[in-house]
């Protein structure tokens, strides 16, 4: 009977930790798949940058963002660290990131992310070569509460608190933009970035006081808003 016993012990052990290298190698499967979608593609509608996502190595406030398909790690101070744990690049921001988004085009990384302090935060858009890891341009960016960026073609579409607008990708200027658009509380965060037809692009923000969003719709081609509401 011990033996019996001793037999079904050792058969769901094995049962056990097959089912765990099962589940390992599905996740590795996923993050794979995951990485394949860099660098960068898109098509006619644009497509969302990715978010950088939080991990707990060197410290609890790392981010993880993915080059030529590779995992790399982001201190909160911006020291980026390869796969082998060397460390590569550098953001140069001054203080912690506390959000961040990225998007491979061809050998360039362009980071859109904010960073804060004991005074408050400021937000970035920086174009970085993965090459030489300098920085190609940078510009500050009024407002904090980054939406997702949205890209097509070479222009880039974001929002912050009470701003929105359309970036060249080429060289950081605005090819046209509005701020100052909170107003009690409306447009504190722009939740959707989207392509309603082939003319205008539309900023969708969540209303501050009920299940109701509101939305500004943009001629891409002009620059002037058609609705607020």
């Amino acid at each position: 009977m011990s033996a019996m016993r001793q037999l079904i012990m050792s058969f769901l052990l094995a049962v056990t930790l097959a089912s765990c290298s099962l589940f390992y190698h599905k996740a590795d499967k996923q993050s794979s798949e995951l990485s394949g979608i860099i660098p960068f593609q898109e098509d006619g509608t644009g497509t969302y940058a990715m978010e950088a996502r939080y991990s707990n190595w060197p410290d609890p406030d790392t981010l993880i963002i993915y080059i030529d398909g590779l995992r790399y790690k982001v201190s909160a101070t911006g020291k980026v660290f390869d796969p082998n744990g060397n460390k590569q690049y550098d953001f140069g921001n001054e203080y912690p990131i506390e959000q961040l988004f990225f998007f491979q085009k061809g050998r360039d990384l362009f980071l859109f992310y904010t960073d804060v302090d004991i005074n408050g935060a400021g937000s970035f858009v920086k174009r970085m070569s993965i090459d030489s890891g300098k920085m190609i341009w940078e510009i500050e960016v009024e407002g904090f509460s980054f939406s997702r960026p949205l890209v097509r073609g070479q222009f880039a579409y974001i929002g912050t608190i009470g701003l929105i607008g359309k970036l060249k990708l080429k060289n950081g200027a605005f090819d046209w933009k509005f701020s100052g658009l909170g107003n009690n509380g409306r447009f504190n965060h722009f939740r959707d970035i989207d392509f309603p037809d082939e003319k205008h692009v539309r900023f969708v923000s969540p209303h501050p006081f009920s299940n109701h969003s509101d939305t500004i719709i943009v001629n891409d081609i002009t620059g002037v808003i058609k609705s607020m509401n």
